[in-house]
């Protein structure tokens, strides 16, 4: 994925969610979105092509996330998550281009894999295994919000299981889940992969360490 200011296609109006597009992507297809094709109100805000300043239009949407959604027990609740997420930048002129990774002819800003479990748990053991610094996973939240804009925001790897309107809307598969990864940590990952058990190399276990193992 890469946030530019110029689409990579000229006839690209239909109306989309960012959602369904991750899965799109990871299907093979070359996508874009943007302020005037995003098809979903709550993207429009998280991904920042508009900021809510109307104080009705507010409470309306809130509401909306706590008595009709019924994601959060509270309004206290969804303050509290809202405290802890990045404020996206302002991408009124921007656009969202997804595609295959082997498909990208621009370098890319970030990789989203849509994996299962343990595909997921291999590619954090690659990325723990670089420096030994566990990830600041974000989840509970919006998937635009923490699949895309924290990682983007942070440099930070993280871990989505999709937030659960999405899942159903989009009809996710019930083994995936997302892991984003800025692609700047990429070569130093794929560079891992046959020096990591999580990769292709193998275990061992040392004379000393099996004679250890033998006696307990």
């Amino acid at each position: 994925m890469v946030v530019q200011k110029e689409p990579v296609l000229e006839d690209f109006s239909s109306k989309v969610r960012i959602c369904r597009l991750i899965i799109e992507a990871a299907e093979g297809k070359t996508l874009q979105i943007s302020k005037s094709n995003n098809a979903c109100f709550g993207a429009s805000w998280h991904l920042g092509f508009n900021k809510i300043k109307d104080e009705k239009i507010l409470k309306m949407v809130k509401k909306f996330v706590v008595e009709g959604e019924k994601l959060f027990s509270s309004y206290t609740a969804l303050e509290n998550l809202i405290s802890q997420m990045e404020e996206p930048p302002d991408n009124r002129e921007s656009y969202f281009i997804l595609a295959p990774l082997e498909k990208m002819e621009i370098l890319p800003q970030l990789v989203i894999f849509m994996v299962d479990a343990e595909a997921a748990c291999r590619l954090l053991t690659l990325v723990t295994f670089l420096d030994g610094k566990m990830p600041k996973i974000k989840i509970g939240g919006p998937t635009c919000r923490l699949a895309i804009i924290y990682p983007l925001i942070d440099g930070e790897v993280n871990l989505s299981f999709y937030d659960y309107t999405s899942r159903k809307m989009c009809g996710v598969p019930k083994d995936k889940l997302l892991v984003s990864i800025p692609y700047e940590k990429i070569p130093k990952i794929v560079e891992s992969i046959n020096l990591c058990s999580a990769g292709k190399a193998k275990i061992e276990f040392s004379v000393e360490f099996r004679e250890f193992l033998r006696k307990l």
